[in-house]
């Protein structure tokens, strides 16, 4: 009788009838092994498409406003509510995103939502723990008691976490902690590419939100003084014309000029600097719920007060400039007085712009100069 062999496929060896049983049954292991592994593959893969539409969503609360301190309670609250870690927070450590959205932070500050804080980073901290790099951090019972002083004093100590870094473009902003009480919910193991790009999305976002700031400050205030600038106070100016007029109440304006004399002429920064201080010292005396102030030259401030009449404003300059006298700026041991001159215009039946209030208080000005130089010059 003759004998069939069996070719196998990767040794080309001959296999005899007696060995087709154990080859079936390497077979069918191989199989279970490959099913097993691509169920695997299967559910890693609907599983990271769940976590996708998850970042889709997040995405959406990210771009669609530019008020950060808004955006950032929606945010942390949606990352809570879709992956459901014990804690999450958010690590802030450039200094222009705490002064400017959240000044009052601090390890004391109450939660924004269950498990949910906002918190305050030191730079070198920072630094230390994540550089310029987006590759998250993962926290593990061997290194999870380093952000420990960082951490709210109400939070229970983390036994696993990942701190994902908000850096973009070398600049670290902050980072957001996604932290559990199970010491093995976030391992070394675990796939952290999609948590990088969504923190160099959130540090996207903080950088447009600060440059819409800035935008927003040149728009609106002088640079130097942080006053009003020349654009907004004549808007303001006309605005409340209209509403002079309309109302038949008074309005005047107090057109300020410093005048200061310094012998060292080689500080080129020192004119900015005095008028920084007049800036702050007519803030300091001027009632800001009644009045609007602005750097209107540049050299000159405007004072505008409306339900003033001419002859109550033109009452308070000698206490204004008196007050300005006895304020010298101080430089180099050197205390610099600083005179003014004050040019007063007001509402009148003659008015029919509102540019002629400061063309009254303008020659008013030039009128106080012409008679200081013909006094200085004898």
């Amino acid at each position: 009788m003759e004998n069939h062999h069996v070719v196998h496929p990767e040794d080309q060896s001959l296999i005899t009838p007696s060995e087709t049983p154990v080859l079936l049954t390497e077979l069918q292991s191989e199989n279970t092994e490959l099913r097993a592994h691509l169920a695997h593959v299967v559910a890693t893969a609907s599983a990271n498409e769940k976590i996708w539409r998850h970042f889709i969503e997040i995405e959406r609360i990210l771009f669609r406003t530019l008020h950060l301190d808004q955006l950032a309670e929606e945010l942390l609250q949606e990352l809570k509510n879709r992956f459901q870690p014990d804690r999450v927070i958010l690590f802030l450590c450039h200094p222009d995103l705490v002064e400017r959205f959240f000044p009052g932070i601090s390890t004391e500050s109450e939660p924004i939502g269950e498990g949910t804080w906002i918190l305050p980073l030191p730079v070198e901290a920072g630094h230390a723990f994540l550089g310029a790099s987006p590759k998250p951090l993962l926290l593990t019972l061997e290194n999870a008691d380093l952000l420990a002083p960082f951490l709210p004093q109400a939070a229970s100590p983390l036994r696993s976490g990942v701190v994902i870094p908000l850096s973009i473009h070398e600049l670290l902003f902050g980072g957001v902690l996604l932290g559990s009480l199970d010491a093995e919910r976030y391992h070394p193991d675990a796939g952290t590419d999609l948590l990088e790009q969504l923190g160099i999305k959130i540090a996207l976002c903080m950088e447009n939100c600060l440059s819409y700031e800035r935008v927003k400050d040149f728009a609106v205030q002088d640079p130097l003084t942080g006053l009003l600038n020349f654009f907004q106070i004549h808007t303001v100016l006309e605005r409340e014309f209209r509403k002079a007029r309309r109302l038949n109440t008074a309005l005047s304006v107090m057109l300020i000029e410093p005048r200061f004399f310094h012998q060292c002429s080689d500080h080129f920064d020192l004119g900015n600097e005095v008028l920084k201080h007049v800036a702050n010292l007519l803030h300091e005396i001027l009632p800001q719920d009644e009045i609007v102030l602005g750097r209107y030259g540049s050299d000159e401030f405007l004072v505008l007060l409306p339900n003033v009449q001419k002859q109550e404003t033109e009452e308070v300059l000698p206490y204004l400039s008196q007050t300005i006298r006895k304020s010298p700026f101080l430089h180099e041991n050197t205390a610099i007085l600083i005179q003014t001159l004050i040019g007063v215009g007001s509402l009148d039946e003659h008015t029919k712009r509102a540019q002629d209030i400061i063309d009254t208080a303008y020659s008013e000005l030039c009128r106080l100069k012409m008679a200081s130089y013909e006094r200085d010059n004898g």
